[in-house]
């Protein structure tokens, strides 16, 4: 997803405000729900303890087999429902079948064609179907719900699962579509939803003649019901997750052209929009294909039946990637990144779907490094270097000092930007550990082991295993499991055809110290010799023979490792480094609740190093007192300070009566 699925760079303010006045009290992040303008807002309590709920949910007794939608939708106002025949085999001995709703009607419920009493409460989201009788192992049930959504029920505005706007707001016409992830399937059908569990599904849609209902799979067929509407069926032969249905509605044009996937084999790709934009995605679809044609010959071909597009507003995401049909917000139906961030997805999120909710980096990360792909397509190493270092690297992203994996448990938005762009550069960084070649049989593996289904992160881990023949723990536990990036500092010299190298890792002390190989290139002019140095301390040395004296040496001069670089944490006699009056950006900002405060001496010093708030209330004196010449590092914890912007200010008076130097910093802490 975009926006609250991917990288979106740009805005559109006039399209933000409307969207803003359509879904009052909206996301607490706005349009930009996954990737973080300043810092990913923590959870809520409620949130937090929703989050930590659906993570204990147990395997069900049953295996969803198919969904068969019967849905009505008015087109003239928000009402919307019709009927769910959910066909499954149990797999355990059950008297009753737990699925999920949240504030939907549930008018009737028939199991194999009787009537069946049942339960639903919105406080768990739970839909309790009775059975009447234990029924065995291997039993198929069917399932017949027959259910409406009220639109007088009230609902949070981020959890509405079907959304309708007239066309008085200043579309063309009336417009309704779905949007399920990650829980919020349950809010527009009766289902089974959860990642994990895929099925088949027909999704058989009435409206108003004139309408066009855009859904999952292939088109079937439209029937004209001789009462004014038409039902649009579609069918998805694929197994699909509850949180990748949908229905696209509004009187839309269609222009389409054909991708040849293989010999006697090809597939539409379409757009679904209105008539003002229809000449200028039918350009854009060109574009398209070729994205497909390139994502396949990385990934392998293509896994539907058509790929189509549909282009609303408002809508508070960038981009939605539907199975086979991508939702995108009109002002991104062009731009090549969200475009193709969402095709990428059809293979990683949609074939292969993060099988928990903590495993959401598996579908993020993967969609977010392929525009880095796309444009190293276009523009070869450096364009993809550019793209890495210019689009993907938000060190100041609050979610950035966390972990990869399961960002909910570590207080973050599921979907905050450590998930999207800080996962998109450690796939970089995996690529770059283990070499192109096997990069990329590790991801044509992790199709070909789990298309169609579900997957976890220790699932990668072995795919990658089995591809390079390594134990890999050591790269998962401190990239994937741990928090934060490392922190280079580079010192060498050269003498008598021996070149010493220096690294530091200054990185926070909560932080891992990476185990890294780690690529030196050694410039002199006319020629440049590399090294690979496998770094794994805080401090280490190493010595490599040289037979010329470098004028520069350079660590990872290809940007292959998600890193920064620092300054020497102390300087011995013979370092060519002069010490300097410096106070370091704090790191990481925003922060919460703690950040690192560096600073740097250049002679012996009276120092006072405070925290002041917007008001020039000092809140916290972090250091006081003579400190020697050198690199300094102070800790702040803001737990017990409220969310907000402070200064950190520095003042050294040095010993020799000199004027006292000053520096100040923004910091900002975000809760």
């Amino acid at each position: 997803m975009n926006g609250r699925g991917g990288v979106v760079r740009r805005h559109c303010a006039a399209l933000i405000c409307l969207a803003m006045v359509v879904f009052t009290g909206a996301f607490a992040q706005g349009p930009d729900r996954g990737e973080e303008r300043r810092a990913t807002p923590l959870l809520p309590e409620e949130e937090k303890a929703f989050a930590v709920a659906q993570r204990q949910i147990a395997a069900p007794p049953f295996d969803v087999i198919g969904y068969t939608l019967e849905l009505n939708a008015a087109m003239v106002n928000e009402n919307f429902g019709g009927r769910n025949l959910i066909t499954m085999v149990l797999t355990s001995p059950a008297d009753s079948v737990v699925l999920y709703q949240l504030k939907l009607q549930i008018d009737s419920v028939k199991v194999d064609g009787a009537a069946a009493p049942f339960s639903v409460s919105d406080t768990t989201e739970r839909f309790v179907v009775r059975l009447g009788t234990t029924r065995a192992p291997g039993d198929t049930l069917r399932i017949d719900v027959a259910f409406r959504r009220l639109p007088e029920v009230s609902r949070r505005t981020d959890r509405l699962g079907y959304y309708y706007f007239s066309s008085q707001i200043g579309n063309p016409a009336n417009l309704g579509y779905t949007m399920s992830e990650p829980r919020e399937a349950r809010c527009w059908i009766p289902c089974y939803d959860e990642p994990w569990e895929k099925a088949t599904a027909a999704i058989n849609v009435t409206v108003p003649a004139g309408y066009v209902a855009a859904s999952n799979g292939r088109l079937l067929g439209v029937g004209d019901n001789g009462d004014g509407t038409v039902t649009w069926r579609w069918r998805e032969d694929h197994q699909i997750a509850t949180y990748l249905m949908c229905a696209t509605i509004s009187r839309w044009t269609n222009p389409t052209i054909m991708y040849a996937r293989g010999e006697n084999d090809t597939i539409p790709v379409q757009y679904f929009v209105w008539a003002k934009d229809s000449a200028v995605t039918a350009n854009f679809l060109p574009t398209v294909r070729q994205m497909i044609a390139n994502l396949s010959a990385l990934f392998g071909p293509y896994p539907w039946d058509k790929y189509g597009m549909t282009s609303v507003t408002p809508f508070l995401y960038g981009g939605m990637e539907h199975q086979s049909i991508t939702t995108l917000i009109d002002y991104y139906q062009t731009d090549q990144d969200v475009v193709v961030h969402e095709l990428a997805h059809q293979w990683w999120g949609d074939l292969v779907t993060c099988a928990t909710w903590s495993d959401i980096w598996l579908n993020e990360s993967f969609a977010s490094y392929s525009e880095a792909l796309w444009h190293e397509t276009l523009g070869g190493a450096p364009a993809l270097r550019g793209y890495m270092v210019d689009s993907l690297e938000h060190f100041n992203y609050g979610s950035w000092s966390g972990a990869v994996y399961d960002p909910e448990s570590q207080g973050f938005n599921l979907f905050a930007s450590a998930v999207y762009s800080k996962g998109g550069w450690v796939l970089h960084t995996l690529r770059g550990v283990v070499g192109d070649s096997a990069f990329f049989r590790t991801l044509r593996k992790w199709r070909d082991l789990h298309g169609g289904g579900s997957a976890t992160t220790a699932d990668f881990q072995a795919v990658v295993e089995s591809v390079v023949g390594k134990d890999m723990s050591w790269f998962f536990n401190e990239w994937i499991y741990g928090p934060g990036w490392p922190r280079y500092f580079l010192t060498h010299r050269w003498e008598a055809d021996t070149l010493s190298i220096g690294i530091q890792q200054q990185q926070l002390s909560t932080w891992p110290i990476f185990t890294m190989p780690v690529q030196v290139r050694a410039y002199a002019p006319g020629k440049d010799t590399t090294f690979i140095v496998w770094d794994s301390l805080r401090t280490q040395e190493v010595r490599i023979p040289l037979s010329f004296p470098p004028d520069s040496v350079v660590l990872d001069p290809d940007r292959w490792i998600l890193r920064q670089t620092g300054i020497p944490v102390s300087v011995e006699k013979g370092d060519d480094i002069p010490l300097r009056f410096v106070l370091e950006q704090n790191y990481p900002n925003p922060f919460n609740p703690s950040t690192a405060i560096r600073y740097q001496l250049s002679e012996a010093s009276v120092v006072r190093l405070a925290v002041y708030d917007l008001l020039g209330r000092e809140v916290e004196t972090l250091r006081r007192g003579l400190m020697q010449p050198g690199v300094h590092e102070v800790l702040w914890d803001g737990t017990r300070h409220a969310s907000g912007v402070y200064f950190c200010r520095l003042q050294a008076q040095p010993l020799d009566g000199t004027p006292p130097q000053t520096a100040v910093r923004k910091m900002a802490l975000i809760k």
